[in-house]
């Protein structure tokens, strides 16, 4: 049985100036699907979600909804009521089913009020309360009777996401329900929406999110929507494939005009007048347009002046904000090419910890020691001001036809291409342009500082895909030392050569490696257990024996392989100790880089037992049977 067509728009064409946001695009939703929507910023992927929900509807569109559907719609640029506690706020979203109770407590036709029932009891609506505190607590919202207008920005969007997603709509639209939210939040919206069993349509620009939740990705192009089933990877492995198939069909196109461009030139029985059908056709050919395409500018971060081996040093850090302790004993020493990612919840202490080293906040005890080589460039794009009334070009150059990059000299308009502004964009107001579009150009401006080691607050907030990629290859590429804060753990995975967590207590958790292995090492160093196995210890179970016997060299080896595997994670685990002791930095901060490759090739080596040992022992598993 195919599944319910909850939703199909046709002939949507939208037009702004002369950017077009669709031109005869279409898209449906059916019941059960969780549809990811990408596209640079200012595609219109914002503008669809409300062609969905019926907010805004362009002219001749035609739009096919299902009988009463129910649609639920967390926007981008929600709004809360002030005056009212979060419970208020997200009761707001059972209006529906206070509305069947009222109804069903009428005079009503037997009929209709065993309808209502039914439908009462479907969604258990007689106990609302109840659903009102379950998703209090897994949001992990305060059930705090003052009114949300002093609620942070992150409490506040979990507000608005549990309105939304409590009434159990058929249809849920999400614009950008993970900015501002830490991982566990996020990781419970991917396991509430892997298990939701209405509709989802949302924009999102967290790979990792859309990865694991998405069942489709539609992608809006340059007026077109492109629809690919499957997650993020099998996106990129289509939309490859479209881009492949097009550029083969443009370079047909073109051999064949320059075929009839000689066939023209050369034969005069091209001009008459039984050929002018030919000539019809090659200027309907020669007519249509190539695929259009995006330019690809590189993003680069101005190279800041050269540091000596000591950069940052903190010792013994500690801070309180009254009886609650933010940083309890920390020691940190950065070496040349560091680049830290910091996580850890909202409240935590991440940014305060960037505070701490700017010197925007003094420590309770402890020292800080910056190197006078050091210029720090602090990119909050919370705290950049934009003036809205200005153009772009007008925000960066502030009357001057060029920028100072280090030792480089370029055009203002250079310049913002670096940042994907293009002729049109560059004399935009501030006031009409996307929220990605104001964080690049947030982030142009404050880059122009230049520095040396730069702290990035959520740097990757309301940028779109592309500018992740460019940003992050820009990152990668940059000379100096590095402090990201994000929650963004595909990001983190990128850039990251270390990972620093808070745990809200005063605590922090420090690893090599990306964030997947910070991951990996976070359990046990909470419960403080061991970060190696004992000597001799069980290696994991193994896959089932394929039927293949072990010649006497392989049983040798196999013999001795609970040593070797054993002397290897030994070597990992001395590793794992030096990275993690709080004064490596002062002991090998010169050497980072060599021990960190070291210590790469110590867990492939151990990887690689691994592997041998499942082998070897799948052999004599399948002689012993």
């Amino acid at each position: 049985m195919s599944p319910r067509n909850l939703f199909t728009a046709e002939n949507l064409n939208l037009s702004i100036g002369e950017q077009i946001i669709f031109d005869d695009a279409a898209i449906s939703a059916f019941e059960g699907e969780r549809i990811a929507v990408i596209g640079r910023n200012g595609s219109g992927k914002t503008t669809l979600l409300k062609v969905i929900a019926g907010i805004e509807i362009p002219l001749d569109t035609k739009i096919a909804r299902e009988r009463d559907l129910r649609i639920a719609v967390m926007p981008q640029d929600f709004q809360l009521d002030d005056t009212l506690s979060a419970r208020e706020n997200i009761r707001k979203g059972l209006e529906w089913f206070y509305e069947l109770q009222r109804l069903y407590e009428s005079k009503l036709p037997n009929a209709e009020h065993e309808r209502i029932e039914e439908l009462l009891n479907r969604y258990e609506a007689w106990h609302l309360e109840h659903k009102l505190d379950e998703i209090m607590e897994k949001l992990h919202l305060r059930d705090d009777p003052a009114p949300v207008l002093n609620a942070s920005g992150g409490e506040k969007r979990r507000i608005a996401l549990a309105r939304a997603i409590i009434s159990e709509p058929d249809l849920l639209l999400l614009d950008e329900p993970t900015n501002h939210l830490d991982v566990e939040t996020i990781e419970w919206i991917e396991n509430f929406l892997a298990a939701w069993r209405g509709t989802a349509v949302f924009i999102t620009h967290d790979r990792r999110f859309l990865d694991k939740i998405a069942t489709r990705v539609v992608e809006l192009d340059h007026g077109k929507i492109y629809s690919y089933p499957g997650n993020y990877a099998d996106y990129l492995a289509g939309r490859a494939e479209r881009l492949e198939a097009a550029d083969a069909q443009e370079h047909r196109r073109q051999s064949f005009l320059r075929r009839e461009i000689e066939w023209v030139r050369r034969s005069p029985k091209a001009r008459m007048k039984r050929n002018m059908g030919r000539l019809r056709r090659y200027e309907e050919i020669a007519a249509q347009s190539g695929p259009v395409r995006d330019e690809e500018i590189d993003l680069v971060i101005p190279r800041g002046p050269r540091m000596g081996n000591l950069i940052l040093d903190m010792k013994n850090v500690s801070l309180n904000f009254g009886e609650r302790n933010i940083i309890r004993d920390f020691n940190f020493e950065f070496s040349p090419g560091c680049r830290l990612g910091v996580v850890g919840p909202n409240g935590a202490g991440k940014t305060t910890f960037l505070r701490l080293i700017t010197g925007d906040l003094a420590p309770d005890s402890g020292t800080i020691r910056v190197a006078p080589t050091v210029q720090f460039n602090y990119v909050d794009q919370s705290r950049v001001l934009l003036d809205e009334s200005k153009s772009v070009l007008d925000e960066i150059s502030e009357g001057l036809s060029s920028v100072q990059l280090g030792s480089e000299t370029i055009s203002v308009w250079t310049y913002l291409r670096r940042f994907l502004f293009d002729e049109r964009r560059i004399n935009t107001r501030i006031d009409r342009l996307s929220g990605g579009e104001k964080a690049r150009l947030a982030l142009a401006k404050v880059l122009l500082k230049g520095g040396n080691f730069l702290l990035l607050d959520e740097p990757t907030n309301d940028l779109d895909l592309s500018s992740l990629r460019l940003l992050e290859e820009a990152l990668l590429d940059f000379n100096g030392c590095l402090i990201a804060v994000s929650h963004d753990r595909y990001f983190l995975n990128r850039i990251s050569t270390h990972i620093l967590g808070f745990d809200g207590d005063g605590n922090a958790f420090f690893t090599p490696g990306d964030y997947d292995y910070y991951l990996e090492k976070r359990p046990q160093k909470i419960q403080e257990e061991p970060k190696e196995r004992s000597k001799g210890a069980t290696p994991p179970p193994v896959p089932a024996p394929a039927k293949k016997k072990l010649s006497y060299k392989e049983q040798k080896e196999l013999e001795g392989m609970e040593d070797r595997i054993a002397a290897a994670e030994e070597k990992v685990a001395e590793y794992e100790n030096m990275f993690s002791s709080p004064d490596f930095f002062s002991n090998h901060g010169s050497d980072s880089v060599k021990l960190q490759q070291e210590f790469e090739e110590a867990q492939k080596e151990l990887a690689s037992l691994y592997s041998r040992w499942e082998e070897l022992e799948t052999k004599a598993a399948e002689c012993r049977s």
